[in-house]
């Protein structure tokens, strides 16, 4: 036996939760052959792993890698940013958009050479839109056309369904009725849930009974306590997703490991009244005499739950210097006007994304910390020094490893490893990932213990992390003494 490519002297921590050891691992062609004592055998390349972490490659089953950046993964998938993480898949299709058709898109992304495996979510919001019902509840035929729409994306080779932060006329019953097909195809119900503030407990209530009602196995999707209202919930959260899991439910979690999120700035103005907008011809009539006083009210009450305009920080994708990296008091105090008008102008403007700092350090800690919680980005693909970039999309799991894992001492390294490798890959059911053992795919993440670090912050986000000098996806160096090689990630369906 000759093998491809030999990792010598490793510390393999095999995403299980076992215990670490020292030993060769062996490739041959996109498939780990073996593990243990090879130094006998010949191979026609090597990595010195000796002193170093090798891990199965980490899954990031939320991202935005299908849209936003560039136009996402289509016009830019050799981006460096997830594969210098460790991340060796993306699910993508989250928070209910998603392309259409799903088979189309896949097909497409095929012909590109991808960094890292790449899965698809069909979005329910994505569904809605083709299915042409607009802002209004879904009639019997309606969701029947659109059950036949997540029939075909399942039979298209989409991992589930995703659902965003709804209005009030998606009602649970369209949620559950469109979900059924996805149950009984083998998916996956992921939903960034219609509140993560005040009505939190609501909202995740409403998602359990999603995933009893159809039987569908349910990904919260980053897990957060959004806001004032809603910093006190965090413990009924977990009790009430345990008490879920003690019926019987499959419901975890993920997170990112930060204190701030990242929206449209579109999220200040009430809902129901950016719909009358909508109905009225567009965005611009916010300003209409009849609606801008609700408008302020609305966006006043939301710059109170944030704690104030100071926390919420311009991250347009596209970049336009005049309000990036700068706050909306900030901006609003440039203008000489009240902060809840600067919002609305802006939202009219479109296209402009916020971080919100609403979190509290030890709601993410406690989050982090649960069984039933794994890692995610919820990032994006990002072009290097492009735009305002929250933090995240570049430091998201040597974060959760080096900062929270090691610094902090929240996790083992074994522990830690399974949080960003077996378990989300068990959850989403990549069978052939997810951990080190013969005959699986060689996704495989090499990493220092006492370097990796994420370096991107708040004020300085374009940064790549440190301590992952090799990373492997089916079988190639993706990554290579911290130089990116060759870019063979596959497109990924799955087998039911």
């Amino acid at each position: 036996m000759i093998f491809d490519l030999m990792i010598r002297a490793g510390t393999i921590v095999d995403g299980t939760g076992a215990e670490r050891y020292v030993a060769d691992l062996g490739i041959v062609g996109d498939r780990i052959h073996a593990i243990g004592d090879l130094s006998g055998a010949e191979t026609r390349d090597a990595i010195n792993a000796t002193g170093l972490i090798v891990a199965p490659g980490f899954v990031d089953v939320h991202n935005h890698a299908s849209n936003e950046m560039e136009g996402g993964i289509l016009n830019i998938p050799d981006v460096e940013n997830q594969i210098r993480q460790g991340v060796t898949t993306l699910i993508s299709g989250q928070c209910g958009g998603s392309p259409w058709p799903i088979g189309e898109h896949l097909e497409s992304m095929e012909r590109l050479p991808i960094r890292q495996n790449y899965g698809l979510m069909v979005g329910m919001g994505a569904i809605r839109a083709c299915a042409q019902i607009g802002p209004r509840e879904a009639s019997p035929a309606d969701i029947t056309r659109m059950q036949a729409m997540a029939t075909r994306a399942m039979e298209e080779g989409a991992w589930g369904i995703s659902t965003g932060y709804f209005p009030d006329f998606v009602t649970l019953d369209e949620m559950v009725e469109v979900t059924r097909p996805i149950a009984e195809a083998g998916g996956i119900y992921a939903t960034h849930m219609r509140s993560e503030a005040k009505h939190l407990l609501d909202a995740l209530k409403e998602a359990i009974t999603i995933g009893e009602r159809t039987g569908c196995p349910v990904q919260i999707s980053h897990i957060k306590c959004w806001g004032r209202y809603a910093w006190d919930k965090a413990e009924r959260v977990l009790q009430m997703i345990d008490e879920a899991r003690e019926r019987g439910l499959n419901i975890t979690a993920d997170r990112y490991p930060y204190v701030a999120s990242f929206s449209g700035i579109g999220n200040m103005i009430p809902s129901n009244l950016r719909i009358e907008a909508g109905k009225r011809g567009g965005l611009e009539h916010l300003a209409d005499a009849d609606l801008v006083g609700h408008v302020r009210d609305g966006a006043n009450e939301f710059i109170e739950e944030i704690g104030g305009a100071g926390n919420m920080v311009f991250a347009p994708l596209d970049p336009q210097p005049e309000i990036d990296g700068k706050t909306l008091e900030e901006v609003a105090a440039e203008r000489g006007e009240e902060p809840w008008r600067t919002g609305m102008e802006l939202t009219i403007r479109g296209k402009v994304s916020c971080m919100y700092f609403v979190m509290q350090e030890e709601n993410v800690r406690e989050f982090m910390r649960h069984p039933a919680v794994f890692a995610a980005s919820d990032g994006h693909l990002r072009v290097l020094g492009k735009g305002v970039s929250h933090p995240r999309n570049y430091g998201t799991f040597p974060r959760w490893i080096g900062h929270y894992g090691r610094d902090e001492g929240l996790f083992t390294v074994e522990e830690v490893v399974r949080q960003c490798s077996s378990m989300p890959a068990s959850k989403f059911g990549l069978h052939e990932r997810g951990t080190l053992a013969p005959r699986k795919i060689a996704d495989i993440t090499i990493f220092d213990p006492d370097r990796i670090i994420d370096r991107a912050t708040f004020n300085n986000p374009h940064q790549y992390p440190e301590g992952v000098p090799h990373v492997i996806v089916a079988g190639k160096c993706a990554l290579r003494d911290g130089e990116v090689a060759a870019a063979n990630g596959r497109v990924l369906r799955p087998t039911r």
